[in-house]
């Protein structure tokens, strides 16, 4: 089974042990239930279309919306987190919801979804976005004043700075305290090949038995010590 992802780490990096550790849940569930996978990597919003049209027979990390349903199979989420939004602290902002962010530019992964009321603010002209490929290029962008907020989750975040800046650099960047976005990440299959829903079926047996063992937690989480804490727990 092939599956098209993109550089997000510590999730999905192709320099990472596994691929990164979403990447090592998803490879061991399919295992469980008999699929042997190969990872891909490209820009997010092209693993998208070579996943829409059947080139690759998966793709992970992706929120269900209702633009995407017609084109995929979603399995059960695999991650659930909340998306948070970035300032530099030399231009701080104050927001307590999504409105608050109207008249201000947003930075976001290329291919990523935003959710309903984050999209009708884009749509309504509200909120001006721009797309990277990366983390690091959309940090790079607030760090000169190109845009104004930075959409990101943040575990993935935190790694993205540590890559782009050196540590005390890192500081200038500071997440709203109020507003985020609940997003679920999914393995999505393709509607263009035969036996996409039975893989999705054997996914979710597969992930639901790392649950049950413990050992989505052991994959997922490699940092997090035996008394349960995290050395960098998601949020």
């Amino acid at each position: 089974m092939k599956i098209a992802v993109g550089e997000w780490p510590p999730y999905f990096s192709e320099n990472a042990e596994g691929y990164g550790t979403y990447a090592q849940v998803v490879t061991r569930a399919f295992e469980l239930e008999g699929v042997t996978v190969e990872y891909g990597f490209f820009p997010w919003k092209r693993a998208l279309l070579q996943t829409q049209t059947g080139l690759w027979h998966a793709s992970a990390g992706w929120g269900k919306t209702r633009d995407r349903e017609p084109f995929f199979h979603f399995c059960d989420a695999v991650l659930v987190e909340r998306e948070h939004f970035f300032y530099a602290t030399d231009r701080p902002v104050e927001a307590q919801s999504l409105q608050d962010l109207s008249g201000l530019s947003l930075g976001v992964i290329d291919g990523a979804a935003l959710g309903e009321e984050l999209k009708e603010l884009v749509s309504s002209g509200q909120i001006t976005v721009f797309h990277q490929s990366t983390l690091e290029d959309l940090f790079k962008m607030l760090d000169v004043g190109r845009i104004d907020v930075v959409m990101g989750n943040e575990k993935v975040a935190a790694d993205a700075l540590a890559s782009a800046f050196v540590d005390q650099e890192t500081k200038r960047f500071k997440a709203l305290e109020n507003v985020t976005v609940l997003w679920d990440y999914r393995v999505i299959v393709s509607k263009k090949i035969e036996n996409g829903e039975d893989l999705c079926a054997r996914f979710n047996r597969g992930l639901r038995k790392l649950h049950d063992t413990g050992e989505y937690d052991r994959l997922l989480w490699p940092d997090t010590k035996e008394d349960g804490q995290s050395h960098a727990s998601p949020s």
